[in-house]
């Protein structure tokens, strides 16, 4: 059975653990917006293979990395699709 989540303070962890995420992107990686369809592709497929190892191995914390790591390419990817920044 699942477990009813009642902490609303574990989603603020949550969304802060993802901005604080996006914000290092940034400041490592720059503005840029994604170019295309193909490299969001490529980025999104790159962090669930890193999340299904994580898996294998039973890797709980490295789960919880991969799983902001695949928030943060994601809301990049809208940023990208909403700045008009790909190239189609």
């Amino acid at each position: 059975m699942r477990k009813l989540i009642t902490n609303g303070g574990a989603t603020d962890s949550a969304i802060r653990a993802i901005r604080d995420k996006l914000e290092t992107r940034l400041e490592d990686k720059g503005c840029h917006g994604f170019i295309s369809i193909h490299e969001i592709l490529g980025i999104m497929d790159e962090e669930y293979d890193e999340m299904k190892d994580t898996i294998h191995l039973n890797d709980h914390d490295g789960l919880r990395k991969e799983l902001i790591d695949i928030a943060v390419a994601a809301i990049w990817s809208i940023v990208s699709i909403d700045a008009e920044a790909l190239d189609w």
